[in-house]
């Protein structure tokens, strides 16, 4: 019986672990060992799998497989936290002032204010100075809070350049009233991500209490933020739904649409921040805006932006290809995913070749008779028929 349960295990792994890749492209000949980079052309993304788990890459005349490391072009941000105390709180006409001195060592470029009040609205104004004698204006912004049930919206960071002055002096227009619980410094650093513009064509429809938004892409591609344009001079707080199409049923009754969801939460005439959601790959999206009892939002335009994809291996010289487009793979699981930080910053890059044809991008299958789905359930009917005999027989004999 064990011997059945072995000859199953196999037969299954069998049938997952010789892929058939439909899509091949080859990788410009290496000449030296190394560590070696290739990016992703755009018109990939319609032939591989949503989640990126079918890529592989394979020396010539060999099928094993040369590990990589997937990497997608967003930001990098890293925040480190400053202790910097506040000084010479005080009120004069309609405005609330405090003063921080600056640790030259550390520079600060963010602020998050806190408030005993849980409403308000106000402007806060920085300025930098040497002597608090002279100050220059650095920056100025919008500090919102607002706890109405059901709604509740915060924005209390305040964003600056980074300075050499020795004092920093904020100043809230509007703020007679509020009392400051604590303000909390940080150094913001981003590494701007790559990312390209992706063609689209935007429809709109309104049902009920919502506004519904469809983007349809030309073709494929990997998602990962959307910018929302509304028409100027609106003022508008409304609660957001992303969702991807991720397939369709069609029956009797029509069509039956399957969209899962990239990002839920709030929009609003505050501010004007790009979305931003794990990336994913989609062909269409919907944005679903709740407008309550409000008139729906006037959107003129949403652009969607793509990261730039990249593997990263470490190649011996020879010739290369990579294989993608199957459905019978998981995703890889590689030791370099624990060795990021043995890889360089800058590595060179290796050029893919166009897209060869299908009947060329096959890894052939040790055991063809398995490409025949009837004897692959055939096979497995016998073997599960073989084990019921030998447990009612086992039964029997106890």
């Amino acid at each position: 019986m064990n011997r059945m349960i072995k000859l199953l295990l196999l037969l299954t792994l069998s049938t997952t672990c010789f892929a058939q890749f439909t899509y091949e492209r080859k990788i410009s000949d290496v000449t030296h060992p190394g560590w070696y980079q290739l990016t992703l052309p755009g018109a990939m993304f319609s032939k591989i799998r949503p989640d990126l788990a079918d890529i592989r890459i394979y020396a010539s005349n060999d099928t094993t497989e040369i590990p990589y490391l997937l990497k997608i072009a967003e930001d990098e941000v890293t925040q480190t936290s400053i202790a910097l105390e506040p000084f010479n709180q005080s009120r004069k006409d309609n405005a609330f002032y405090f003063t921080v001195k600056l640790n030259r060592t550390e520079p600060v470029n963010t602020a998050t204010l806190e408030f005993e009040q849980e409403n308000y609205d106000s402007e806060i104004v920085v300025e930098g100075s040497n002597n608090q004698q002279e100050w220059f204006k650095l920056h100025s912004s919008r500090i919102i809070s607002i706890s109405n049930p059901p709604v509740s919206y915060r924005y209390n960071h305040v964003h600056f350049p980074n300075t050499e002055f020795t004092f920093l002096r904020f100043t809230i227009v509007k703020g007679t009233t509020l009392k400051l619980n604590s303000v909390k410094f940080y150094q913001i650093k981003t590494i701007r991500g790559i990312f390209t513009e992706a063609a689209n064509t935007l429809r709109s429809n309104t049902i009920g209490k919502r506004s519904e938004f469809y983007l349809t892409f030309n073709q494929p591609v990997l998602l990962s933020r959307l910018s929302i344009e509304p028409a100027p001079a609106q003022q508008f707080y409304r609660s957001i739904q992303i969702d991807w199409l991720a397939d369709s049923i069609t029956s009797e009754k029509g069509v039956h649409y399957n969209y899962q969801t990239l990002y839920t939460g709030v929009i609003s005439s505050f501010q004007q921040d790009t979305i931003q959601f794990t990336p994913q790959v989609v062909h269409k999206v919907r944005i679903t805006i709740y407008n309550q009892d409000n008139p729906p939002i006037q959107v003129t335009k949403v652009t969607g932006w793509t990261p730039q994809v990249t593997l990263v291996t470490r190649l011996q010289p020879g010739a290369y290809s990579l294989k993608y487009g199957t459905a019978n793979v998981f995703h890889p699981n590689y030791d370099i995913d624990h060795f990021i930080k043995d890889i360089p910053d800058t590595v060179p890059e290796l050029q893919l070749s166009s897209e060869l044809k299908s009947q060329q991008n096959t890894v052939d299958e040790p055991n063809p008779w398995f490409k025949n789905k009837i004897w692959m359930w055939a096979a497995i009917g016998i073997i599960v028929a073989i084990l019921g005999f030998f447990t009612m027989r086992m039964m029997r004999e106890q």
